[in-house]
C-alpha cells in the first residue's frame, strides 16, 4: 500500500502529533508498506529526504512567529509542490494529521485525484492557540478554531483520533463523519522498567530522593504552575524532588521564577528536552509521574511513563483519564494544586501501594503497543479502499 502523510509538525520537532506520527510511519514501514511524508522544511527551499525507509518531502518554509519560542516551521504556499508529490509518488491513500497550508493543499489534490481521504486529529483548540491563552480575546478564538477543525475533517472520507474521550468531544461541536479512536501508541521495547537513567542523575545533579517527574513541552497549555504551586504541599509531609524535562522558551523561565518565589527552587531540577538515546532513561530515576495538562487528546508522555512502570497522577480533564484509573493512579481536579499534592503525597506515602499500581501500569500499557496500533490502521485503510 502507497500511504502518504501530510503534517505541519514532523520528526525531529517534539510534540504529541509528531511523535506519533513518526513512529506511525517507522511501523507501516517494517509491515512493507510504501510511506511518504510532506511536512515542512527547516529552511525556504524544498528538499527531500530518507527517513528508516521512508521518503520525506519537505516544501519551501518559514519560521512559525510566537509560538515555542520560534522553534517551529510552516509552508505558506505549498500546492504545486505537493501536486508534483501526488504525480510522482501516486499514493493509494492520503492521511492528513494537521489543518493548516501542508494539510488544506493535500485535501484539494486528494480530491482532485480521487485519493482517500483518512484525516488523523491530534490537535484541540488550546494546542492551536498557546500564544493567546492569557488574551482577553481567547475565548472568542477558540470558539472559531473548533468551528475550523470541525469544518476542516469534516472534509475528510473518516477520521481516527487517539482516545473515545477526544471522538466525543470532537463529535459535541459538530464532526460528522465517521470517526475511529485509535491510539497514538508507544513502544515498549523503548519505554520499559529495564532502562537505567543513574548516570543522568550524576549529570543533572538530581537528588537520591523520591522522584516526581513531569516531561513534555513547558509551555501555558500544559498547566506545569499546578505541580510548581502542589510542591510546598508535598515537601511539608514528604523530602521529595521534582524533576521537570522538557524545553519551553519564556513559559520554563517563568516556572523557575515561579520557584524562586515559593522558596522551593532547591526541591526542583528543570531539564531541557533530552537526546533520543538519554531521553526513555530519565523515567527510570522517577517513582511518580505527573500530567496537568487539561487539553490533550491522549498524552504521549503519560503513556511513556506507564510503560516504564510508573504510578501516575492526572488531571481529570481531558483524555488522560483513559490512561490513570485507580489501579495505577489518581486523578486530581483541575488547577487545583493542594489535590495534586494530596495525590502525590497519598502514593509516594504508601509503598505497597505504589508498588501495585506500578504493576498495573505495565498491564495497561499492553493495549497501546505500536504492533496493535498499525493493524488497527492498517484496517482502517483497507475498509476505505475496498469501499472507495
Amino acid at each position: 500500500m502507497k500511504i502518504l502523510l501530510a503534517t505541519e509538525s514532523y520528526h525531529p520537532n517534539i510534540d504529541g502529533g509528531a511523535i506519533a506520527q513518526h513512529r506511525l510511519v517507522l511501523e507501516l514501514i517494517k509491515k512493507g508498506h510504501d510511506v511518504a511524508v510532506i511536512a515542512p522544511g527547516p529552511r525556504f527551499r524544498n528538499i527531500i529526504e530518507k527517513d528508516n525507509g521512508s521518503t520525506v518531502f519537505r516544501p519551501c518554509s518559514l519560521t512559525l512567529p510566537l509560538y515555542m519560542n520560534n522553534s517551529y516551521q510552516f509552508s505558506p504556499v505549498p500546492i504545486r509542490y505537493i501536486n508534483h508529490v501526488f504525480k510522482t509518488f501516486k499514493p493509494d491513500i492520503v492521511d492528513i494529521c494537521s489543518p493548516y497550508p501542508i494539510g488544506a493543499s493535500t485535501l484539494i489534490l486528494a480530491k482532485k485525484y480521487n485519493t482517500p481521504v483518512i484525516g488523523s486529529i491530534h490537535m484541540l483548540p488550546e494546542n492551536m492557540l498557546s500564544p493567546f491563552m492569557s488574551s482577553k480575546y481567547y475565548p472568542y478564538m477558540r470558539k472559531l478554531s473548533w468551528s475550523y477543525l470541525v469544518y476542516f475533517f469534516n472534509k475528510v472520507d473518516q477520521a481516527t483520533i487517539p482516545t473515545q474521550t477526544g471522538a466525543t468531544m470532537y463529535q459535541e461541536q459538530g464532526l460528522t463523519v465517521p470517526i475511529t479512536p485509535i491510539s497514538n501508541g508507544v513502544s515498549i521495547d523503548t519505554f520499559n522498567p529495564s532502562n537505567n537513567g543513574k548516570y543522568l542523575r550524576e549529570k543533572f545533579n538530581i537528588p537520591k530522593k523520591p522522584i516526581i517527574l513531569y516531561t513534555g513541552r513547558m509551555s501555558s497549555e500544559k498547566n506545569v504552575d499546578v505541580i510548581i504551586k502542589a510542591i510546598p504541599g508535598v515537601i511539608k509531609n514528604l523530602d521529595a524532588h521534582f524533576l521537570f524535562c522538557g524545553s519551553g522558551g519564556g513559559y520554563k523561565e517563568r516556572m523557575k521564577q515561579l520557584a524562586q518565589s515559593l522558596q522551593i527552587k532547591d526541591y526542583t531540577t528543570f531539564v531541557d528536552f533530552l537526546e533520543w538515546e538519554d531521553y526513555p532513561n530519565i523515567y527510570s530515576l522517577a517513582d511518580l509521574f505527573v500530567m496537568p495538562a487539561e487539553a490533550e487528546l491522549q498524552s504521549i508522555v503519560t503513556m511513556e511513563a506507564i510503560a516504564s512502570g510508573l504510578p501516575a497522577v492526572v488531571v481529570n480533564k481531558g483524555a488522560v483519564p483513559e490512561l490513570v484509573n485507580q489501579d495505577n493512579g489518581l486523578l486530581f481536579e483541575p488547577q487545583n494544586n493542594t489535590d495534586l499534592a494530596n495525590c502525590i503525597t497519598k502514593i509516594l506515602s504508601n509503598n505497597s501501594l505504589k508498588k501495585q499500581m506500578s504493576e498495573n501500569s505495565l498491564k495497561l500499557i499492553k493495549k497501546h503497543t505500536m504492533s496493535y496500533v498499525v493493524s488497527q490502521y492498517e484496517q482502517l485503510y483497507d475498509r476505505i479502499l475496498n469501499a472507495s
